[in-house]
């Protein structure tokens, strides 16, 4: 059978695709010719395959490019027909008796994908482009494959080994489209493995690509032999480096006293590596090639492998598309952070000075709402050209979004060399410009931070150069400002609070008031450990006037240590005297990220046995997870265990809030205040509030309101289900010693008479159970897959019904001697679940069945006791009424 046959759908070209194509097909034919003449300017470039044309008469080659055009024109109204597949085989044949080695084939796919693309970003309208630019992609894709198939049908004969390699290209050409399309890294990946897997002979195969500021060839991806985390510097005599200076492949023997240390380490297991280059100016790199025998290449023919490095170039190119504005073509935010780590990292080896700016245009705005967007682009385009022109070789220039510039200046040695540089950009932007036949001036305002001097992360150093930038245009613009403590009164306050706050850390003025949280029932469930610092002069001052300073790496952790032990020794005193109180203290973010911070948590547990671990809530913000997720989920479920509960402080202020509820293992969540201050008037704050309290409680998670001033305000969270109450409508913080004396006197807030029952969450739980279980015993039938946290061995304490049985339901009828049974009840359910499934995979259908049997009974019985017990009733529905299996 044709391998090919279905090739269209294979790629995943469809219909709408060949439509779109169509719509666009005279616009990408316009400059035809000029692309067949670079087509053969390009292969009459290289010695190897102008050799093929040496011969060829004047007029022939003009026919030869004038059937190129054809093909170019064929391939766009082809739909890679029948017909047309087997016609590429035939010139894929034909390039094979010529002596055309695949690798210029493959090159030369890329003249049309650039071709292309400049189409694409010039005249194809934003809504099409990047639907247009896929399709072509796997237009090209699917050419390049049929050619290639019919080269290898012609070569058959000759190698077998050939046919490995030509069957690993067209296997990872053939990738799926849509959610499951593998990203360019993993493409890479898919050549790498499958390159030992299909040849006897290759052992290794890898790519490495220069690094952002191209001195460094960094491992990207790799197969078969393990090697180090490999880092190439730019030294002369390197085979890779050499290779990338030539462009041209070079064959390395380990047993070469002049190889590097990293292809020596590969003795006994590899006899030669190849190393084929690929790209040019900042995407540059090579593909490795590890072989067990000797003469493998010369053998096979070394060319055939430069397929590979132009098809990682091709992959990188697309990766790169990403990374890069499209009005400018200039690095973007990401790519901009991604070089600034590298260029730190460089600057400290080199010990020389980075200069970090930001720069912004000054006028711009009025230039773009005078003349329009498209006068703008020009604008912002003509700018870039001349601030490149100034630039070094080594320095980056990078649009951060807007008329907003990122600029790095690696490699200078004084103060005076950035003012050099400085001015120079400054004076390039000054110069007056012809936009639409209009005469436009414009200037620049430039912040710059010097690393290591500024000794912050890369974050940091942005955040120096944008208070720089701002400074600048404070001082009347087009000029630049270099942040440093000396000059910013915002940096040096900053540090003065930081020393002051040090201090009194060190002279025991630090002080915590308590803070009560009630429960919105009845009754005072805990407190909110809250920091104090107590100034000689000023007093007792709040922490916002020293809260950036309480995550400073110097003083986060000494600082959270402090706030454990006293929270705790407080917590043990209190339980001692007969007020069991939970105590919830705020953990800062780069404590909390601190590999020691669980063994200061443990520390102070064990140095105050008088709280048990679950009277303890650490409360965490935002930022910190975002920072390391992985590691903030490993460690607080480290925290779960040790029995320490956990809450979310300031919900709904960020941008992963719902990301937090899926993946973090949390006990409670505190609405922030600024939802909660405005709710009754605000209908999008009510809205809020409301969907984080119905969410809470649907996972069986308390929910504490913060910011609670009023009694409306109160009543109305009562009655939305909200669990716990904290504001000043209780208490402002207060001193240790007078919490119990508050507590004596406490007396809940009156209740709105004509306020509607409390929302009520357990229906739709309930309906997602009956749901799953239906699924399970349908599953027993093997009529669909088992539904998830059904087997697992805590799927009780996390499925639907569990969460709010533990939550909510117990809150509420925890008490009720019949809850206890119900807890049971839903545990045997799982029982029963775990037997079938255990049973239906020992090959005993029937012994799965009577197991499922059980757990329908168990369920019916199990939903009927709860039901009467909260007072409800349940209509039956044909999609959620039981039936036995």
């Amino acid at each position: 059978m044709d391998a090919t046959s279905t090739l269209p759908n294979f790629l995943g070209l469809q219909d709408p695709d060949f439509q779109l194509i169509d719509r666009y097909r005279d616009l990408l034919e316009a400059e035809t010719p000029a692309l067949a003449h670079a087509f053969y300017d390009y292969l009459l470039a290289h010695p190897v395959t102008a050799a093929v044309f040496r011969d060829f008469s004047r007029a022939r080659l003009d026919a030869l490019i004038q059937k190129q055009a054809e093909h170019i024109s064929g391939l766009l109204a082809s739909h890679l027909d029948k017909p047309w597949r087997e016609s590429m085989r035939r010139i894929g044949a034909l390039h094979h008796h010529l002596g055309i080695e695949p690798s210029w084939v493959a090159g030369a796919y890329i003249l049309y994908w650039r071709h292309w693309q400049k189409v694409l970003q010039e005249q194809v309208p934003a809504s099409d482009r990047n639907l247009l630019r896929d399709a072509l992609f796997r237009l090209l894709i699917g050419d390049l494959m049929v050619q290639l198939d019919g080269y290898a049908r012609a070569s058959r004969e000759t190698d077998a080994e050939r046919l490995a390699l030509f069957d690993v290209l067209l296997g990872v050409l053939a990738v799926p489209r849509g959610d499951e399309s593998p990203r360019p890294e993993g493409l890479l990946q898919q050549i790498c493995e499958a390159l030992p897997r299909k040849s006897a002979n290759v052992r290794l195969a890898g790519y490495v690509v220069s690094g952002a500021m191209g001195e460094i060839l960094t491992l990207e991806c790799l197969a078969g032999l393990p090697l180090p985390a490999l880092q190439i510097p730019k030294i002369a005599g390197d085979p890779c480096w050499q290779a990338l200076e030539s462009g041209q492949a070079v064959i390395q023997s380990v047993d070469d006293p002049q190889a590097p240390e990293w292809i020596k380490a590969l003795r006994n297991r590899i006899e030669e590596i190849g190393i084929f280059p690929f790209g040019a100016e900042d995407l540059r790199g090579v593909g490795l090639i590890g072989v067990r025998e000797k003469g493998y290449f010369h053998r096979v023919g070394s060319a055939y492998f430069d397929a590979f490095a132009h098809l990682g170039e091709l992959v990188l190119l697309l990766r790169n598309q990403s990374l890069r504005d499209p009005l400018t073509a200039l690095p973007n935010r990401a790519l901009f952070l991604d070089r600034l780590e590298i260029a730190r990292d460089q600057t400290l080896r080199r010990e020389r000075l980075l200069g970090v700016a930001l720069l912004d245009l000054d006028g711009f705005k009025q230039v773009n709402d005078r003349l329009g967007h498209g006068a703008g682009d020009q604008l912002l385009q003509a700018v870039v050209q001349r601030l490149q022109a100034q630039l070094r070789a080594g320095d980056t220039l990078a649009r951060m979004g807007g008329d907003e510039f990122g600029l790095l200046l690696p490699g200078l040695e004084r103060l005076d060399d950035l003012e050099v540089v400085c001015e120079r950009l400054l004076a390039a932007i000054r110069e007056p410009l012809e936009i639409q036949g209009e005469a436009v001036g414009v200037s620049g305002s430039l912040g710059v931070t010097l690393y290591p001097l500024d000794d912050s992360d890369a974050s940091t150093l942005i955040q120096h150069a944008d208070m720089a930038l701002y400074a600048a245009k404070d001082a009347g613009r087009d000029q630049f400002h270099l942040h440093t403590l000396a000059l910013d009164e915002a940096v040096q306050a900053e540090a003065e609070m930081r020393v002051l706050l040090e201090q009194a850390l060190h002279e025991g003025r630090l002080v915590l008031h308590y803070q009560p949280i009630v429960a919105s029932a009845d009754g005072v469930v805990g407190v909110e450990a809250l920091i104090r610092l107590q100034h000689p002069e000023k007093g007792l001052l709040a922490p916002a006037t020293f809260f950036s300073a309480l995550d400073h790496p110097r003083l986060a952790r000494p600082i959270g240590r402090f706030v454990l032990d006293a929270a705790l020794r407080q917590g043990a005193i209190w339980q001692g005297d007969g007020l069991p109180l939970r105590v919830a203290v705020n953990i800062s973010t780069r404590h909390l990220l601190d590999a020691r911070f669980l063994e200061d948590l443990q520390e102070a547990l064990a140095k105050h046995p008088g709280l048990p671990p679950e009277q303890l809530e650490i409360e965490i913000t935002e930022s910190a997870p975002l920072r390391d997720m992985p590691g903030a989920q490993a460690l607080l479920g480290a925290c779960h265990r040790l029995g320490v509960r956990i809450a979310l402080d300031d919900f709904g202020t960020g941008n992963a809030s719902l990301t937090y509820l899926q993946q973090l293992p949390a006990h409670s969540i505190k609405i922030d205040q600024s939802f909660v201050r405005d709710m009754i008037n605000d209908p999008k704050d009510l809205a809020i509030v409301a969907a984080v309290i119905t969410a809470s409680r649907m996972l069986g998670l308390e929910v504490i309101a913060e910011g609670v001033e009023t009694a409306e305000h109160a009543a109305l969270l009562a009655k939305m289900g909200c669990s716990h109450l904290q504001g000043y409508l209780f208490s402002k913080p207060l001193p240790a010693e007078d919490i119990p004396a508050w507590i004596t006197r406490f007396r809940p807030a009156p209740r709105l008479e004509d306020a509607l029952p409390p929302m009520d969450v357990l229906p739709p739980i309930l309906e997602g159970h009956i749901l799953r279980v239906q699924e399970f015993l349908r599953a027993l039938r093997q009529e669909n897959p088992f539904p998830a946290h059904v087997l697992e061995e805590d799927a009780e304490e996390y499925c639907h019904l569990g969460r709010w049985l533990r939550g909510e339901g117990a809150l509420l009828f925890g008490q009720s001697p019949d809850f206890a049974g119900l807890l049971a009840r839903h545990e045997r359910i799982h029982r029963f679940a775990r037997a079938a499934k255990s049973l239906l995979d020992a090959g005993d259908v029937e012994g799965a069945m009577h197991q499922g049997n059980l757990l329908d009974l168990e369920n019916r019985l199990l939903l009927a006791e709860l039901l009467a017990m909260t007072g409800q009733r349940r209509v039956a529905h044909p999609i959620t009424a039981g039936s036995p299996v």
